[in-house]
Order: C-alpha cells, then sequence, then structure tokens
C-alpha cells in the first residue's frame, strides 16, 4: 500500500485507514497477549482447587493407616538385613576354617573343623559330586533329596523335621563337595500381643514356618495370605481386608533374606482408622476459587481492560475517526495514554477537562493495583499454612510405638552385628600374624580390606605404636594397645571418631581395624527416621542426618537415650512438654563384644513424614498452597515485566506529547497489545506533527525500540504543481515513504 485512495467519503476513508492500520499492527496471539497471564492464573488455580479437592477424597475411605504399613515393611527389611549379616558371617567362618585346614586331613578331622562347637553349623557331611553318595557324616543327617541339581554358590534353604535350615556347598575337589547346615534363626524381635504379631520364614518350597509370636489366622490359610511372596526380590507390605472383622485388617510385610531364597514375613491385626475428610478438601477448593476470582477481576481491570479500552480508542485516532465520548480510565498509565490522544485530536472536552481531573486527581498505577491483586490472591496460601501447621499433632498408633521399639532394637543389633564381624576379622588376621612374619602380612591384610569394605584400615603394630604393615588410608592413631581383643573409640586423636577393633597377640604385635565411618553411617540411614548413636556421656558419636562428633544430645531424644543406656528398649510417644512425638531407643549391647562400648541408639521420626490421615491432609494443604503461592508470584512476575513497565514506559512519552513535543518518535515496544498501543499512538503523533496524510493507511515499518532511527530533511519543492514525494526514511536497514519515521 503505497497511498491512499483518491477522493474517498469520510466515513470510507476511515474505514480505508483501519483496515490499512489494522494489517500493519502486530498481532498479539497466546501467551502475548496482556490477558493472558490472569488467564493462565485463573486456570491453574482452578485445576489446584480441583487437585485438593481430588486428595482429600482419595484418602477418604476408613482403613490401615498408610504408616503402619509402612513401619512394619520398614521393620521386616531391617530384621531381613540383620539375618542376612549373621549368615554372611557365619558363612565367612566357615570358608576360612575350610581354606585353612592342613593337606591331606581326614574326612572326619575336616569335618569336625567344620561344625567346630556346633553354635552356628550343628551338622555337616562329605559327599561324591557326581553321585552324591555321602562319605562322612557329623551331626544331623542332611536331606539329600532336597539338593538342587545344580549346587548354588551361596546357600540355599532346605527343609527339616526341626524347620527350615540353610546349607553351605564347598568344592573340596573335583569328586568331592562339603555340605555344612545351620538351622535359620531370626532375631527376637520386640512383638506386640495386642496385634496377634508373628513372624513366619517363607521358603521357595511354598512352606511357611512360625518363627515368633502367634499366627492371627488359622494355618490353612496362609498360603492365600502370602501368595507369591516367596518368589518376591524387594520389601513389600499391604492390607487385607477380612470379611468376619469388623473395623479391623491383617498387614502382611515381607522382605528378603540377601540372595538365600528365604522370605521373612510378619503378619499383625491392625485397627482401622478414618481417612481424609473429604468436606475439609471441598471447602478449601471452594475458599481457594472464591478469593482467586476477585483476584482475577482486579488483575483484569488493572491491566486488561485499561489497555483493551485504550486501544480501541488509539485506533479511532489513528484512522482518523470523528472523537467520541471517552470513558474515564481509573489507571494512572491509561489515562495519561488516553489524554495524549486526546491531545493528539485536538479533543479536549472529556478526557483533560476541568471537571475530570478534579474527579480523578488520584488514580493508582497499575502496579499498585497489581500489588491489591497480590495481596487478595495470597490470603488463601497464607490462611491455608497458618491452618495447617497450627492444627494439633496427630495422635500415634501404639502399634507404631511398638514398631519404632523393634526399629530400633533391630538397628541396633545389625549395628553391633557389624562391629562384631569387624572383630573377628581382626582376630584371624591377628592368629596369622602369630604364626607368621607380621611384616609379610600385608598382601592378606589388602585382602580383609577390600574384601569386607568395612574398615578404612588395618594394620599391625609392634609394641612400641610402630606401624610394621598396613593396608588402606592412613591410620589415625598409633597409640600402643594394651589387653587382648575388643572394640573401642577413641575420642582425642582425631576430630571424627575413631572406631576401631583390636586384638594384641602372644607376640606382641597388635592388629587394629578402623573401622569406615561411612560404612557405619550407611547402616543408620538405612534406618527410617534419623538416627543417632551416643557414648555413656550422651555424646553424639554418629548420626544418620549429619552431625558434628562429640556434640551433646538434645531434646527429648535425649531422655530416651540416658534410658537406655540402663538396659533395654524405651519408646515414647510424647514429649515431656506433651506434644506428640515418635521416639526409640536401644542400648548397643549385641552380641556380647559390643556392651563394653556403652552405646545406645535412638530412632526419632518427623512427625510430618508419617503417612496418617492427619498428616495426609496437612501435607496436601501445604503442597497445594505453595504451588498455589508460586502460580501467584508467576503470574504477576509476568504482568509486571511484560506489561506494567511497557505501558509505564509508554505513558512516560504520552506525558511527553501532552506536553505539546510531538518531535521526537516513538520507538516500538514488543510485538503485543502494549506495541499495538505504541504504534497507535506514534501515528497519532505524527499526525499531530505533520498532518493528517500520516494516518493509517500510511505503510510503515516494525522493529525494536533499539533499532537506530534518523529523520532526513525535507526535500525541497518542485516547480511543477504535481504532488510532491514524501523524503525516503532508513530505519535500521530498511526504508519508508514519510517526512519523518515512527513505528
Amino acid at each position: 500500500m503505497t497511498g491512499k485512495p483518491a477522493e474517498l467519503p469520510p466515513e470510507e476513508m476511515v474505514a480505508w485507514r483501519r483496515r490499512a492500520l489494522e494489517q500493519q499492527l502486530p498481532a498479539a496471539g497466546f501467551p502475548a497477549g496482556s490477558g493472558t497471564p490472569s488467564l493462565v492464573y485463573l486456570w491453574v488455580t482452578m485445576c489446584l482447587a480441583a487437585a485438593i479437592v481430588l486428595g482429600f477424597a482419595v484418602n477418604h475411605q476408613r482403613g490401615v493407616p498408610p504408616a503402619v504399613v509402612d513401619s512394619q515393611r520398614d521393620n521386616v527389611s531391617k530384621v531381613a538385613t540383620s539375618t542376612r549379616m549373621t549368615i554372611q558371617h557365619s558363612v565367612e567362618e566357615l570358608d576360612q576354617r575350610v581354606s585353612t585346614r592342613a593337606p591331606g586331613t581326614p574326612d572326619p578331622e575336616l569335618l569336625k573343623q567344620a561344625v567346630g562347637d556346633g553354635a552356628t553349623w550343628n551338622g555337616a557331611t562329605i559327599m561324591e559330586t557326581a553321585s552324591r553318595r555321602p562319605v562322612a557324616t557329623l551331626g544331623p543327617q542332611l536331606p539329600l533329596e532336597q539338593l538342587p541339581p545344580t549346587l548354588p554358590a551361596n546357600v540355599f534353604p532346605v527343609s527339616t523335621a526341626d524347620g527350615p535350615a540353610l546349607v553351605r556347598s564347598i568344592a573340596l575337589d573335583q569328586s568331592r563337595t562339603l555340605l555344612a547346615m545351620q538351622p535359620l534363626n531370626v532375631d527376637e524381635l520386640r512383638l506386640n500381643p495386642k496385634a496377634r504379631q508373628g513372624v513366619f520364614v517363607l521358603t521357595p518350597d511354598g512352606k511357611s514356618t512360625l518363627m515368633q509370636g502367634v499366627s492371627a489366622v488359622d494355618e490353612v490359610h496362609l498360603p492365600v495370605v502370602f501368595g507369591e511372596l516367596a518368589q518376591s526380590d524387594s520389601s513389600e507390605g499391604h492390607p487385607i481386608r477380612v470379611t468376619e472383622w469388623q473395623d479391623r485388617q491383617l498387614v502382611v510385610s515381607s522382605a528378603p533374606v540377601g540372595n538365600t531364597g528365604v522370605t521373612l514375613a510378619t503378619l499383625i491385626v491392625a485397627d482401622e482408622a478414618g481417612g481424609t475428610s473429604a468436606v475439609r478438601g471441598l471447602l478449601l477448593g471452594l475458599t481457594l476459587l472464591a478469593l482467586a476470582v476477585p483476584s482475577f477481576l482486579l488483575m483484569r481491570l488493572a491491566l486488561v481492560r485499561p489497555v483493551r479500552s485504550l486501544l480501541e480508542q488509539a485506533k479511532a485516532n489513528a484512522s482518523g475517526a470523528a472523537p467520541a465520548k471517552r470513558h474515564p480510565l481509573r489507571i494512572a498509565e491509561a489515562h495519561r495514554i488516553a489524554q495524549a490522544l486526546a491531545f493528539t485530536s485536538g479533543d479536549t472536552s472529556s478526557a483533560s477537562s476541568p471537571r475530570t481531573r478534579w474527579r480523578w486527581r488520584w488514580r493508582p498505577t497499575v502496579t499498585q493495583a497489581l500489588a491489591v491483586a497480590t495481596v487478595v490472591a495470597l490470603l488463601w496460601p497464607a490462611a491455608a499454612v497458618a491452618t495447617a501447621l497450627g492444627a494439633p499433632k496427630p495422635s500415634i498408633p501404639d502399634q507404631l510405638v511398638k514398631d519404632e521399639e523393634s526399629r530400633a532394637e533391630a538397628a541396633s543389633t545389625m549395628m553391633g552385628k557389624a562391629l562384631n564381624n569387624g572383630l573377628q576379622t581382626v582376630i584371624r588376621v591377628s592368629q596369622t600374624a602369630e604364626s607368621s612374619d607380621p611384616a609379610q602380612l600385608t598382601p592378606l591384610l589388602k585382602h580383609e580390606l577390600a574384601d569386607k569394605q568395612r574398615f578404612r584400615s588395618l594394620y599391625l603394630m609392634d609394641s612400641s605404636g610402630s606401624v610394621i604393615s598396613s593396608a588402606g588410608r592412613e591410620p589415625l592413631r598409633k597409640e600402643p594397645l594394651r589387653g587382648e581383643a575388643g572394640i573401642d573409640l577413641d575420642d582425642k586423636t582425631a576430630r571424627v571418631p575413631v572406631v576401631y577393633a583390636f586384638r594384641v597377640g602372644a607376640n606382641g604385635v597388635a592388629t587394629v581395624g578402623e573401622y569406615n565411618i561411612d560404612y557405619l553411617l550407611g547402616m543408620l540411614r538405612e534406618v527410617d527416621g534419623q538416627a543417632r548413636i551416643v557414648d555413656e556421656d550422651l555424646r553424639t558419636v554418629f548420626d544418620s542426618e549429619g552431625f558434628r562428633a562429640f556434640e551433646e544430645l538434645e531434646g527429648s531424644a535425649r531422655g530416651a537415650a540416658a534410658e537406655a543406656l540402663k538396659g533395654g528398649t524405651v519408646g515414647r510417644a510424647e514429649t515431656p512438654g506433651g506434644g506428640a512425638a515418635l521416639i526409640a531407643a536401644a542400648g548397643l549391647n549385641k552380641p556380647n563384644t559390643v556392651a563394653p562400648l556403652k552405646w545406645s541408639l535412638v530412632v526419632e521420626q518427623d512427625l510430618a513424614g508419617l503417612r496418617l490421615p492427619q498428616s495426609d491432609g496437612r501435607r496436601w494443604t501445604l503442597l497445594v498452597a505453595g504451588a498455589a503461592t508460586g502460580v501467584v508470584l508467576l503470574s504477576q512476575v509476568w504482568q509486571y515485566y511484560v506489561f506494567a513497565r511497557p505501558l509505564r514506559r509508554l505513558a512516560t512519552e504520552a506525558d511527553r506529547i501532552r506536553g505539546g513535543s510531538v518531535e521526537t518518535p516513538i520507538p516500538p515496544q514488543r510485538h503485543d497489545d502494549i506495541g499495538e498501543l505504541a504504534m497507535c499512538l506514534e501515528v497519532c503523533r505524527q499526525a499531530r506533527h505533520t498532518g493528517s496524510d500520516r494516518l493509517g493507511g500510511v505503510p510503515r515499518i516494525r522493529g525494536t525500540e533499539d533499532d537506530p532511527t534518523v529523520v532526513l530533511p525535507e526535500v525541497p519543492p518542485p516547480a511543477s504543481p504535481e504532488r510532491v514525494a514524501p523524503p525516503t526514511v532508513y530505519r535500521g536497514g530498511h526504508q519508508s515513504a514519510g517526512r519523518d519515521e515512527g513505528d
């Protein structure tokens, strides 16, 4: 379009200019429009309201609290881990006895060495590998008919008249195999008799054996209850509804014992509890919408409505339409731009009249109006957070307290076994050092260190404290040792706890293994909750959530730890001040080798993390409140930086025009409705400065406000009466026709 049609009626001329102007203005498609942020806010808030209603409704049904199911699954998993460690230690001892046998040892003597005192391995058989014919036997007869076709490299389960047992196979040579059997034992657990709790061992042949407690259901129903748990390779837990029971359900949990093929399972009868309140969820959703709608309307009144009203007025002015009645604009920036448009069109009847100035002397800025919308929108998240945090703590079911005590005992036993296994390794190395040259044992030290990963360093030292041979990292302590064997804590040599196992041999050479702190902390971190080990002075030795060594134990856990040091296990469901809590402590006294440490293990649960109905509702409320806050802040930042600031800059340009300065072009803005408004204002400025020829029909270029703009001088008119061609304006590397340049 290079010019306007010749001699059109005024109405058609305005329509033609309007069409030409619309073709040159930027299209404000999603997400460029000024109304997009408020719409996005409203849509997302509606989704959040639906989410909170749905979240409360899903957990509305009565049932066993998920925290009880989680606790049972965690406990049986810890017991399975402790059982695996016991089996692993016994296998290491057996392998050591067989590998260190003298050449040519008679079979009966080898069986005696393998069985030892019979405390762990109570029976052994040497058989011909090919025919599986027993050659020598000691102790109870092994069920050879239950042996798998291919003997596995690890232990495998068998069923005997006395219950399940584990068998370890060791190839003595190409024709003979040693089979050693031990009964499968489970650490003694703190059971809840009121819940009819029972511990079972499941074997791959489908049999279940009650090891501790009682069975909550008849034996005939056990195959259905346990189902395929024996074949599962991960811990599981779920409730089972029994038709004959009212307000109670059966909870079954299981965990595999390493790769032995054995699975531990527990059964309890748990009470049902009410779920989350669906009415409360509906109320929260409705109140969220009730405050979101006014905030949305305020956003529209603060930004969208003034911009759209102003844009329609600006398009009419830029098309040369006759001034119409101007509606007062209640936003300061929009009012200032409207005054500039009225000035460029020569209309002073409304926007700048004295009466209008008196009635609307003060108008809020778009930033102030959006701030009010933000405050209204944030009222619901603030009230929801205050209500959730101010609600009383949930009551703790008795079963969770019992489970916490079991968890503390299991963690204590597991830690004790890990320390004892390290001591046994040190004793084996020390016994070897008594019968050989200690300076030549570095390869053995490296082997033990790499194989077990429980030590940071393993070394031999003489009576003066000098290291003879070592493996691993630099020893932290180099003081001479006295006594025979044991486990001790050095709290003076380094800034970190130095826990070490030692044995002083008959030749005066001491074998020392300094435990790897990360190894010990790794076991604590497997415990559900915050687990801490404290010494007899109630100083922190280890903490699963990070700690400063030997810091005084504070808080509600201090009393439980002090009581557990006297012996036994302590469980508490409330703090000394009467608040809700879930704390359990157990003394570290199993096996007997760790009792001299006088340590106590404390486990403390974060009540907010428990999957109780009250906690679920509180957690869901806080989650939605956080999401709602994020949506509000995102939409307001979006509106402020993308629309409010450009509108404020445009109002500054409008003030300059209203002051009578129409020589400086208005730089182009964004390609949205603010950009449209800027282009229309520039058209009006050009028309005010040059004449009506610069109205909507003149072609213009788009660009950005950073593009340089140069206005060239007018070309002198020629002598002929022909129409004078407008000068050429170069802007940002483009050119267009016109006396001065704008967008």
